[in-house]
C-alpha cells in the first residue's frame, strides 16, 4: 500500500482543516442569526409582559380610584345632615356651618382636591374651599358649565379637567379628576356631589411604573384624549391624530401589543383598558432600545466569528499535522454551544408556560399544540388537568434573607420536588413566577393520592429548603387549554392563606361558600372607632378595630383588602384632622404603613399592625398631654413665686387666676408633684424668711407677716417644721457659723 508523502498529507490535512473551519463558522454565522432573531423575538415578548403588568397595576390604580371616590360620595349620602342641602329651599346659617365643617373633613382626604355639594333648587354650591356660592359668583366656572350641560352618561365617569387658581398669590392651575353623583328632584334642576380628585393619585401611579429613561406611559380616554402624565403640559392633550392612538382607539379587543410609530418613533405599543372609566392605558417603548442588549449581543458574536475564522485559517496553514489540539477545542466548544442551546430550550419552555397559564396569552389550539411538541411539554392535550399552587409563606422573610437570583433558586428547587413526588401518578409539568409562587399542572389523579403527594410536597420543601408552603389546588378542568382560568382560579384561592394562616392546604370546596357571601362594612362601628379616636379613648378604639376586622372572616380576600384600605384612610384622616386642630405632628408614616399592610399574610398580622399604629398614636397623645401639664405646673409656680407675700394665696385663689376647678387643680398638682399647693406655698415662704432671718436684724414678727403669714404663732410652727428647730434658733446658728469663719 502506498503511503502519501508529507506535501500531499499537509495538504490534506490544511484541506480538511480548512473546510471543517469554513463549516463550523458559517455553521455560528447561521446559529447566531436564528438566536438573534429569537432573543428579539422573547426580548419583545418580555418588554411587552411586563407592560401589560405595569399597566394591570396602574389600571387597578385607576379602578381604586373609583372605588374610593364611590366610597367618599356614600360616606356622604350615609351623613345625617349633610344630604338635606339638596333639598333645601332657603339657607339656614346654622345648618350651612354644620355642612361646611362636614365637607372640609371629607375633603381633607389626602387623594382628595375638593368637595362641592350641589343645590338645583338654589342654584348653590357647598364647598370644601371656599363655602357656600352662588353659580355665578362660582370660582370654577368649569363644573358650572359642565353641570349645566349635565346628561347621565356623566354619572360617576370621571371628567380630567383644569381647575383655574383663583388665589392672587401663584399662578399653579391644578388638574383634577371629577366624579359626579346627581339625582333630580321633579322637572326642576336636580342636585349633584362633586368629587375633584387631584391627578396626583395617577402621577404616582404612572411613576412608580415608568423608571425608565426612554419610552413612557400615558393615559387616554375614549376620544383620544391624553388625561394623565407624568408631565404636567401634557395634560388634555389630543393625541387622536397620531397612527398608534388610531390602531388603540380602533382596536376590537380590551388589550394587546403591537409595533408602531409614536412620535416618529419606532416603538414596541401595550395597552390596556378599563370598561368602568373608559380610559385606554398605553405604555410605548422604543424598539431600539428593546433591542439594544440583543444588538450589542450579535455584535460581540459576530466578532467572535470573524476572530475564529482569521485564527483557524492561521492554524490550518501553521499547524496542519497537529489537528489534535483544534479539534478538542472545537468540540469544546461545540460542548458550550450545545450546553447554552439546552439551557436556552428550558428558558424558553419556561417563558411559553408562564405566558401562557399565568400572563393569560392567548394561543389557538392549533398553535397550542405545536408548542407544547416543540417544547417537549408532557401533558396530553385531551385530558383532565388540574393546577397545584404552591405559595412561599413568609416571604418578606424570605426577601430579606435571599437576593433575587438566590430566591429563583428556591424556587426551582420547589419546582424540582413538586415534578419528582407528583410525576409518579401522572405527568405534570411545573411553571416559575418570578415572584412568590410556582405551579403545578398535572393530569387529575386520585383523590387521595394527590392530597398525598401534596402533604409529601410540602414536608419535603419545608425539610430541605428550610421554609414553609401554603397549597391550594383548583377545580378539575376538561382539557389542557382551560390551565390559564385553573390558574387564576388557584390564586384566588392561595389568597384565603390570610385567614387560614401559614402551612395550610385550601381547595376549591374550602372557599367557594366564602366567595359567594355578600359582605356588609360595619360603617356604624367605623363611625365608633373614629368618634373615639378623635376624643382619645385608644382601649375603646382597638376593640372598634379588632371587631371590624374579625367581621370579614367567611368572606371573600377582596371583601377585607377592601375593609382594610377603607379603615387604614378613616385612621388617616382622623389623625390628619387632629394634626390640623391641635398644630402638633403626631409623625407616624403612613404612606410607609400602607405599603407594609400590603406585604401581610395573616389576619392576625394585619391586626396587630393596626394595634401598633395605635400604641404610636397613645405615646403621641400622651406626650401632648405631658406637656400641657407641665406647662400648667410651670404657671402655678410662677403665681406662688410672685405673690407668696400675700395672706389670702390659696389654692382658690390660684384656680380663680387660670380659670379652673379648684378640686381639680389640687389633684392635678398632687399627681404630678406628690405635693398639696398648700405645702409648696408654705415651702417658698419658710425659704424667702430663711434669707430674711440669715441677713437682717428686723423682727420675726415683722418677717412673719412679710412671708404672708396670718401669725407669727403658725409662722413658728411651720418653720420648725421644716427647718426642725424655730426661727430664732435658725438665726443663732447662722450668725455662729458666720463668726467661725
Amino acid at each position: 500500500m502506498k503511503l502519501p508523502n508529507r506535501k500531499s498529507e499537509s495538504r490534506y490535512f490544511s484541506s480538511l482543516f480548512l473546510y471543517s473551519s469554513t463549516l463550523t463558522a458559517v455553521i455560528v454565522l447561521a446559529v447566531t442569526y436564528i438566536l438573534y432573531v429569537n432573543f428579539v423575538h422573547i426580548e419583545q415578548k418580555k418588554i411587552f409582559s411586563y407592560s401589560e403588568e405595569s399597566l394591570s397595576q396602574i389600571s387597578s390604580s385607576a379602578d381604586a380610584m373609583l372605588e374610593n371616590a364611590k366610597m367618599a360620595i356614600a360616606q356622604i349620602l350615609l351623613d345625617r345632615d349633610m344630604p338635606k342641602v339638596f333639598y333645601q329651599s332657603e339657607t339656614d346659617p346654622v345648618e350651612t356651618k354644620t355642612i361646611t365643617d362636614r365637607i372640609n373633613l371629607i375633603g381633607s382626604m389626602p387623594f382628595l382636591h375638593s368637595v362641592y355639594l350641589y343645590n338645583g333648587k338654589l342654584d348653590l354650591y357647598y364647598t370644601s374651599t371656599i363655602g357656600l356660592q352662588k353659580s355665578a359668583y362660582f370660582a370654577d366656572q368649569g363644573i358650572v358649565e359642565i353641570m349645566n350641560g349635565y346628561n347621565s352618561d356623566m354619572n360617576l365617569k370621571p371628567i380630567t379637567r383644569t381647575i383655574k387658581n383663583a388665589s392672587t398669590i401663584g399662578n399653579m392651575d391644578y388638574n383634577v379628576y371629577s366624579f359626579i353623583y346627581y339625582e333630580t328632584s321633579g322637572s326642576g334642576r336636580g342636585s349633584a356631589i362633586i368629587l375633584n380628585i387631584s391627578d396626583t393619585w395617577m402621577k404616582k401611579a404612572i411613576a412608580t411604573m415608568d423608571k425608565s429613561q426612554s419610552g413612557g406611559i400615558i393615559i387616554l380616554d375614549s376620544d383620544g384624549v391624553l388625561v394623565s402624565s407624568i408631565y404636567k403640559e401634557q395634560m388634555l392633550s389630543d393625541l387622536s391624530h397620531q397612527a398608534f392612538v388610531q390602531d388603540i382607539l380602533h382596536a376590537g379587543e380590551k388589550s394587546g401589543h403591537f409595533i408602531g410609530d409614536v412620535d416618529g418613533v419606532k416603538s414596541l405599543v401595550t395597552y390596556a383598558s378599563s370598561d368602568a372609566l373608559n380610559w385606554k392605558f398605553v405604555r410605548y417603548t422604543p424598539y431600539e432600545v428593546a433591542v439594544k442588549e440583543v444588538d450589542k449581543m450579535r455584535n460581540r458574536t459576530l466578532q467572535l466569528c470573524f476572530l475564529l475564522i482569521g485564527l483557524g485559517l492561521s492554524l490550518a496553514y501553521l499547524t496542519s499535522r497537529r489537528l489534535n489540539r483544534p479539534f478538542a477545542e472545537m468540540l469544546k466548544k461545540l460542548g458550550v454551544q450545545d450546553q447554552a442551546i439546552r439551557e436556552n430550550s428550558y428558558k424558553a419552555k419556561q417563558e411559553f408556560l408562564k405566558q401562557w397559564v399565568i400572563e393569560g396569552g392567548s394561543f389557538p389550539p392549533s398553535i397550542l399544540q405545536k408548542r407544547f411538541e416543540s417544547h417537549e411539554i408532557k401533558l396530553n392535550f385531551q385530558e383532565e388537568v388540574r393546577v397545584l399552587l404552591l405559595k412561599m409563606d413568609r416571604y418578606k422573610d424570605i426577601c430579606r434573607q435571599f437576593e433575587y437570583n438566590d430566591r429563583g433558586l428556591l424556587r426551582f428547587g420547589m419546582m424540582n420536588i413538586a415534578l419528582e413526588i407528583m410525576s409518579r401518578h401522572a405527568p405534570c409539568e411545573a411553571v416559575d413566577s418570578g415572584d412568590d409562587h410556582v405551579i403545578l399542572l398535572f393530569h387529575r389523579p386520585q383523590i387521595e393520592e394527590m392530597e398525598h403527594d401534596i402533604a409529601q410536597i410540602r414536608q419535603e420543601i419545608k425539610k430541605y429548603l428550610k421554609f414553609s408552603v401554603t397549597s391550594a389546588v383548583s377545580r378539575v378542568g376538561e382539557d389542557v387549554t382551560l390551565c390559564p382560568g385553573c390558574y387564576s382560579e388557584a390564586l384566588e384561592i392561595s389568597r384565603f392563606r390570610v385567614f387560614a394562616g401559614w402551612e395550610a392546604h385550601l381547595d376549591a370546596d374550602q372557599t367557594s361558600e366564602a366567595m359567594k357571601r355578600s359582605y356588609r362594612y360595619p360603617i356604624q362601628k367605623e363611625e365608633l372607632l373614629t368618634d373615639a379616636l378623635m376624643l382619645g379613648k385608644m382601649e375603646e378604639v382597638k376593640l372598634l378595630c379588632q371587631s371590624i376586622l374579625d367581621s370579614t372572616e367567611g368572606y371573600s380576600y377582596k371583601d377585607l383588602n377592601l375593609t382594610v384600605l377603607r379603615l387604614f384612610f378613616s385612621i388617616n384622616m382622623v389623625v390628619d384632622t387632629l394634626e390640623k386642630a391641635s398644630g402638633y405632628s403626631f409623625g407616624i408614616p403612613f404612606n410607609e404603613m400602607f405599603a407594609h399592610l400590603a406585604e401581610l399574610e395573616r389576619l392576625g398580622d394585619i391586626s396587630d399592625r393596626f394595634m401598633e399604629m395605635f400604641r404610636q398614636i397613645e405615646e403621641k397623645l400622651g406626650e401632648k398631654k405631658s406637656a400641657k401639664y407641665e406647662e400648667l405646673i410651670r404657671k402655678i409656680y410662677g403665681i406662688i413665686d410672685a405673690e407668696y407675700r400675700k395672706e389670702d394665696l390659696c389654692l382658690d385663689h390660684i384656680a380663680d387666676i387660670l380659670n379652673m376647678s379648684p378640686v381639680y387643680l389640687g389633684r392635678l398638682i398632687k399627681k404630678h408633684t406628690s405635693k398639696s399647693v398648700t405645702d409648696y406655698i408654705n415651702e417658698v415662704r419658710i425659704e424667702k424668711a430663711a434669707e430674711m432671718l440669715e441677713g437682717s436684724e428686723r423682727l420675726i414678727s415683722e418677717i412673719s407677716s412679710e412671708t404672708g403669714f396670718a401669725s407669727t404663732s403658725y409662722f413658728g410652727r411651720v418653720f420648725k417644721k421644716i427647718h426642725g428647730i424655730t426661727p430664732n434658733e435658725y438665726r443663732q446658728k447662722m450668725r455662729t457659723a458666720a463668726s467661725n469663719l
